[in-house]
């Protein structure tokens, strides 16, 4: 890396030799002849500081960053000097010389008016000059996004960037700090200029630009992640929920009405699915809202009941001598007897033992339970007295057919059997 120190003061004038003669500090030019210091007698010679700079602006600064001033301003005055890798004498990186030019920028000392080659010119400390107006009036700016960056230190295109996520999206320096932490948070403290201009982007699209509205939008974030992180959570997930996952939350938060405890209640309910889903659960708590239930006392009771509903078909089910376990139908169907019909549970697992010998037991269970709630036997008393007198299901008489050599066997209709169909027709009542 090439670096041309300079300065603006009258007397000290680094540069190419001109056709006048001109005086810097230890050294005489004209374009036939030249009279200087050697670089070994330079070295035993004195570089002037100002004391302004010791009381004002060397107590915030980095150690290195002084350093670098300190070598700058000595290669200023000792232009035998000047030919000195800064890096080299120093034994950091150029990178590291760059970012404390970048920062003497900022305090107005210095002026970066070239990159390649990195040319820097040296201001008095009393006279900032018009092209630093920008380093100057976003000082405290810069010196925060130090604080939040720090070890890191912008470059000269980072920090481009970081004016223009103030001038050019009309984003506040207090909301820009919001802007950088939250970026930070995401990418961390190497994150790139680019994806903070492209936040800077969405953020003036949608209006955010003061303070507040800054830190609003963040809290908004922040609670939807956090509460999309606990779903996952539940279901043993260790990963960052994705963005749609995280409207998906917020959408049932703010518009469906669900707090986190009743949207965390509804995901036990989905053990039975081999793989939850946001997706899943989004049909269960539509499912919830469609039923005016909103806390999770109440989904919790709801769950409690469905569990309670279940139970008990696959107890009916045992009675009926059925191996499988009952559909949702099939649970609906037995709690609509139970709950609407007013059938007592005794009664229905009493016509289910009776029931238990037909061939299709579940569906004369169904239609002896619809016959009684057209009777309103609903008690087990009542449903005793209506076994008594009622004639026991038949068996069927028919036998399995014989698949060898081709001799089937033949059954007559009879209409008890007729009545088995029509009733398992309707098995979905």
């Amino acid at each position: 890396m090439s670096i041309q120190i300079t300065s603006t003061e009258p007397e000290i004038f680094c540069g190419k030799v001109g056709f006048s003669v001109e005086k810097s500090g230890a050294a005489w030019y004209n374009r036939n002849m030249t009279v200087r210091f050697s670089p070994e007698a330079a070295r035993r010679e004195m570089t002037p500081v100002d004391n302004l700079f010791f009381t004002v602006y060397m107590p915030e600064a980095d150690g290195m960053f002084v350093k670098v001033y300190l070598y700058g301003l000595m290669q200023c005055y000792h232009i035998s000097l000047a030919d000195d890798s800064i890096a080299e004498m120093l034994g950091i990186s150029e990178s590291e010389v760059r970012c404390a030019f970048v920062y003497w920028q900022a305090k107005g000392l210095v002026r970066i008016v070239a990159e390649e080659p990195l040319t820097v010119e040296y201001l008095l400390s009393e006279q900032p000059a018009l092209t630093t107006a920008t380093a100057v009036k976003y000082r405290p700016f810069v010196d925060a996004l130090n604080a939040l960056l720090a070890p890191r230190q912008l470059d000269l295109r980072e920090m481009k960037a970081m004016y223009d996520v103030v001038e050019l999206y009309g984003i506040e320096e207090a909301a820009a700090l919001e802007l950088v932490a939250y970026c930070i948070e995401q990418k961390g403290k190497r994150v790139s200029a680019n994806y903070i201009l492209a936040v800077a982007q969405t953020w003036n699209e949608q209006g955010i630009v003061t303070p507040a509205q800054a830190k609003e939008s963040l809290e908004s974030y922040r609670a939807k992640k956090h509460g999309a992180t606990e779903v996952l959570l539940r279901w043993n997930k260790r990963r960052k929920p994705t963005q749609d996952e995280m409207d998906l939350y917020d959408k049932w938060r703010n518009e469906w009405g669900f707090d986190e405890e009743a949207i965390l209640a509804v995901c036990p309910q989905l053990v039975e699915v081999g793989t939850p889903t946001f997706a899943i659960l989004n049909d269960r708590l539509e499912q919830m809202r469609e039923r005016n239930l909103s806390t999770a006392t109440e989904i919790e009771q709801q769950s409690q009941q469905e569990l309670d509903d279940r139970e008990f078909c696959k107890l009916v089910f045992r009675r009926l001598g059925k191996v499988e376990l009952p559909s949702r139908t099939d649970v609906a169907q037995m709690t609509m007897f139970r709950v609407d019909k007013g059938i007592s549970p005794e009664a229905i697992l009493l016509a289910a033992d009776d029931c238990r010998s037909a061939e299709r037991p579940l569906g004369v269970l169904k239609k002896r339970l619809i016959d009684w709630s057209a009777q309103g036997i609903v008690s087990v008393e009542d449903a005793k007295r209506a076994l008594e007198t009622a004639p026991k299901p038949q068996i069927s008489g028919r036998k399995k057919k014989d698949y060898g050599f081709g001799n089937y066997q033949q059954n007559p209709v009879r209409m008890e059997d007729l009545k088995d169909i029509i009733v398992d027709l309707n098995e979905d009542l």
